[in-house]
């Protein structure tokens, strides 16, 4: 038995498709050039799409940028959550979720994307505010997860959840960015276990 696809199924894909592409799009002209100086003229072109198509899924630039964002946050939680087996022990999930931080490594506008939205956030008042609150629900993941391995006796009680979380978060940050500048031998995704094991240490219930 076949499904006949309707017209109206028909437009909801081709109209999901085309936001997808002008995301990608963007990702990329984001990573080469920078928020600022990247234009609308040239995501289009980089997408194959006119203007016009833009403005149906996008009011703006900005626009564009906040729900590229979300969207990667979004997709990365949902990696973390799928990475983490509570029947592993504290430095197996440690290096599940490293290998999910470093693939960003194989993916050349991963750490470019990453620094350039730290970057316009730092020029601009009402983005560093909106990514404030972005950072704030990231951290609120990392805060639950901990909290949840404290509670199976796992993680250690002696230092507060929230400072933990913030710790962590600083360490993978630095640890991609360092991985993409750092000596080919001193990058932390050349020694994983390593890193993982470290990482234990610290989270480890004594």
């Amino acid at each position: 038995m076949t499904t006949e696809t309707t017209p109206a199924t028909r437009k909801r894909r081709d109209r999901g498709e085309t936001r997808q592409r002008l995301l990608e799009s963007a990702l990329a002209v984001f990573a080469r050039n920078g928020y600022e100086r990247a234009t609308v003229d040239e995501i289009v072109r980089e997408a194959g799409f006119s203007k016009g198509a833009f403005y149906v899924h996008f009011e703006s630039k900005e626009d564009l940028f906040w729900e590229m964002l979300q969207e990667r946050i979004d997709k990365q939680q949902e990696l973390f959550r799928q990475a983490i087996d509570v029947s592993l022990s504290v430095e197996e999930n440690e290096k599940r979720i490293l290998q999910v931080v470093f693939a960003s490594h194989d993916d050349p506008l991963g750490p470019a994307v990453f620094l350039e939205f730290a970057a316009h956030g730092m020029r601009n008042q009402k983005v560093q505010e909106r990514l404030s609150e972005m950072y704030g629900r990231w951290h609120a993941f990392v805060s639950e997860t901990l909290t949840a391995g404290r509670e199976m006796g796992l993680v250690r009680e002696d230092i507060d959840v929230s400072l933990l979380a913030s710790a962590i978060m600083a360490i993978m940050e630095g640890g991609m960015i360092q991985s993409n500048l750092a000596p080919e031998h001193l990058r932390l995704n050349r020694r994983m276990d390593d890193f993982a094991h470290l990482l234990s240490e610290l989270i480890s219930k004594r």
